[in-house]
């Protein structure tokens, strides 16, 4: 026997509510973290400081200095190849003309070491030392008068290479030999400017690094590279450079302990994906921070400003949780002109995003991490059956057989139970998915009316309609409330599906289900496929099919690839104006149709593409909080001034609207005019 109506549902809401008090408390722990976590490196590459001390006719420290008087804190480093040290003035190689070291560490070929012996003339008393101990007659020699230095390109060449050999030379020059040839060093990662370090070190700044891949990498080998990183003064972050990490994936776990013993974060770089990055986070029990910086090709764009750039610095830390900016100054002729002023120029700049940063409550220094997110299986569990629960809710809403709908969710709980213990992940995700799709549907098939109402009652039908799509955004934020998922290690899978399978369900359930018919369901549904089109119809379904592509394009992170630039400006002066920008789809376009549906009522399928277009804002409203890398405050900020905004907007067009059909009631006939 199954229970009456009232009871079954009242079941149902009381399992919905229970799942929601556990999403509630899993996003709460959530925010805990987030508003724990407020503190963020600023940085700038070493290159950039060498640049603008030579524009200046300063040194590298006393830029630093400079910077770091206005919000500069850490040093961005990274592993040079040959060719880069060699442009820098860090290395030099060595000819017949120059066979003197005036840098950290120089090179030549031993063909190269050969030609100079051979020559007439004067000649370093190590280099002839060097010929007479060394029989090779190919291969390269790297030549330093540093201990240090000495080490670190022994090591890196037996890690990268497999053979070194050390020899130690008269007058306290030392050179390490390698059978490779120059062409496979040229591109190769040599460790960093040991000069580089002892100034960052002396201007009192933290030090990140950024490592190159090399071929073959071995556990020995990464040790080698990895043991003098130790060394490094206050480092606070290592980054890597490739799009494939050293060791993935044979040795990603080696990886993992060498990093452990270093003690510092794993930076991610945002926008650029890296293949190995996700695991080695989970490894390193998610100790990662989130590096934004813009691309030197942006930078030199002469449109590009000091303001846009600050703008956006501060928008990746503010709303993605970033904790690492790498901010490249403004080194164009037209910032400035002379170095002096360029100089100036890009100090206000750095104070400028420190000011920002400031009046985000956002702190300046080492960058801080989120903790770690418990995983705990049962509230896991609770939240899905409150998922499951409103998929019987809407079942039961379009009058389906409440006994197919039982067994349906039997077979759902049993295989939720069994994601929770043998695939926690997809589980997660799945139910995630599921929740984004079920609660906007079941909203909009709960509240749109099929008469018309004021437009007072349709505002407040707006709000009720908005409030139950948020159980959606609470169990999704519950389902997902994961370190992994705030730092972008893992994300939110369907993101497409979520914004289009409402929008069929919708079409589906209205079509077929909220018209009152004589005709059976199934002829019905042959019917439609029977029907002739009119023209105006077809023209109709184009429009709307267009709309939706450009609708689906601009989901995701693929959307900037078709925003105008008039809509980048009008939502940077939304940023500065409510702080935080609601969504355009909500505000301007889902809101106002979907109160004006509520005005018009949904008297019958020609409203049912005023209906999908409304949907749209509920759909948004929940997908925003699927962005788990976006702080909770954030988005309930961004739902907040979507939604007033939205209602605004719905007022003004309904005020159209009823102008526009008060004018055609009066020049048209009531034929014509029956559409209003």
């Amino acid at each position: 026997m199954i229970m009456p109506q009232r009871r079954y549902v009242l079941v149902l809401i009381f399992i919905l509510v229970l799942s929601l008090a556990a999403g509630l408390y899993a996003g709460g722990q959530r925010y805990l973290r987030e508003i724990k976590c407020r503190q963020i490196e600023v940085a700038m590459l070493y290159e950039d400081i060498k640049t603008l001390a030579e524009l200046t006719g300063k040194k590298p420290a006393q830029v630093m200095q400079l910077f770091k008087q206005n919000g500069l804190t850490t040093v961005f480093l990274k592993e040079a190849t040959l060719e880069e040290r060699k442009a820098n003035a860090e290395i030099m190689e060595i000819d017949s003309s120059t066979p003197f070291i005036t840098a950290e560490f120089a090179f030549l070929t031993a063909q190269g070491l050969q030609q100079i012996i051979e020559q007439e003339g004067p000649c370093a008393p190590w280099l002839r030392e060097l010929a007479a101990v060394s029989p090779y007659n190919s291969g390269v020699y790297f030549i330093t008068h540093r201990e240090d230095t000495l080490l670190q390109l022994a090591g890196q060449l037996k890690a990268k290479t497999k053979v070194a050999r050390t020899f130690f030379l008269k007058d306290g020059y030392s050179a390490v030999y390698t059978p490779a040839s120059f062409a496979t060093l040229r591109g190769m990662g040599l460790g960093f400017s040991q000069t580089a370090l002892q100034e960052i070190a002396q201007a009192g700044l933290l030090t990140a690094i950024q490592l190159k891949n090399w071929p073959d990498a071995t556990p020995e080998g990464l040790r080698a590279v990895f043991t003098p990183l130790k060394k490094i003064p206050h480092l606070s972050a290592l980054f890597f450079n490739d799009e494939i990490l050293p060791a993935y994936p044979a040795y990603i776990k080696s990886l993992a302990a060498l990093i452990t013993e270093l003690d510092v974060p794993v930076g991610q770089i945002e926008f650029f994906p890296q293949k190995g990055l996700a695991k080695l986070g989970i490894l390193l029990d998610k100790k990662v921070v989130r590096m934004h910086s813009i691309s030197p090709k942006e930078m030199a764009n002469p449109n590009y400003n000091f303001t846009q750039a600050k703008d956006r610095y501060v928008l990746a830390a503010a709303e993605r949780n970033v904790r690492f900016l790498l901010v490249r100054p403004f080194l164009r002729p037209d910032n400035g002109g002379a170095g002096d002023r360029i100089l100036t120029a890009n100090l206000n700049f750095y104070a400028g995003i420190k000011q920002a940063l400031e009046n985000e409550k956002l702190r300046l220094g080492q960058a801080s991490m989120f903790s770690s997110l418990p995983v705990v299986r049962w509230l896991l569990f609770l939240m899905g059956l409150g998922v499951i629960a409103g998929g019987l809710l809407l079942w039961e809403k379009i009058k389906l057989p409440r006994r197919a709908g039982l067994i349906l969710g039997v077979l759902t709980v049993l295989g939720w139970l069994f994601l929770l213990y043998f695939n926690l992940n997809f589980g997660r995700k799945a139910m995630a998915l599921a929740a984004v799709i079920i609660f906007p549907v079941l909203s909009l098939a709960q509240n749109v009316p099929s008469q018309g109402v004021s437009p007072l009652e349709g505002v407040w039908r707006l709000i009720r309609t908005s409030l139950m799509s948020l159980p959606g955004a609470i169990l999704t934020v519950g389902l997902l409330a994961d370190t992994g998922y705030m730092l972008k290690l893992d994300v939110f899978s369907g993101v497409k599906a979520a914004h289009i399978l409402p929008l069929l369900i919708l079409t589906i359930v209205f079509y077929f289900c909220f018209i009152p018919s004589s005709v059976p369901g199934g002829l019905r549904l042959k019917k439609f496929f029977d029907a002739a089109l009119p023209v105006k119809w077809a023209i109709i379904g184009l429009i709307l099919l267009s709309l939706g592509i450009i609708y689906i394009l601009r989901t995701g992170n693929e959307a900037v690839l078709i925003t105008s630039s008039l809509e980048l400006k009008t939502r940077a002066l939304l940023d500065l104006v409510l702080g935080v920008r609601p969504r355009t789809k909500e505000f301007l376009l889902g809101y106002p149709l979907l109160l004006l549906l509520f005005y018009t009522g949904y008297r019958d399928h020609r409203f049912l593409p005023l209906l999908l277009l409304g949907a749209i804002g509920q759909i948004s409203l929940v997908n925003t909080y699927a962005h788990i890398h976006t702080p909770l405050l954030i988005s309930l900020q961004r739902s907040f001034n979507g939604l007033w905004l939205g209602i605004l907007s719905g007022l003004g067009l309904i005020f159209i609207f009823y102008f526009v059909r008060q004018w055609g009631q009066k020049y048209f006939t009531e034929e014509r005019n029956s559409f209003f």
